[in-house]
């Protein structure tokens, strides 16, 4: 029996990831959506949002109200129900 070979996940980060699931909301431009943070790092986000009416390339805010954080961002890629945002603004140290 043939062994299945397992597939390498590589990653190329910067910065590492941190798992969350942090209540925001998402501001663009005319548009105020809430959102899911998924995980985060120093350099960007991965959200759980509605992407109807989002571009990529767009310039966002992010608010989490729970932890009295925001973040300026770009959105980087869209993918059925969720978004990747670069930061473009330094957060706050994770």
């Amino acid at each position: 029996m043939l062994r299945k070979p397992k597939l390498l996940e590589i990653e190329n980060r910067n910065y590492k990831r941190h798992a969350c699931r942090w209540p925001a909301v998402l501001r663009a431009e005319n548009l105020n959506r809430s959102c899911v943070i998924e995980d985060i790092s120093n350099s960007g986000c991965r959200l759980l949002v509605h992407t109807e009416k989002l571009i990529a390339g767009s310039n966002v805010k992010i608010q989490v109200p729970g932890r009295k954080l925001s973040f300026f961002g770009l959105i980087v890629w869209l993918r059925c129900e969720e978004a990747g945002i670069k930061f473009t603004s330094k957060p706050a140290k994770l």
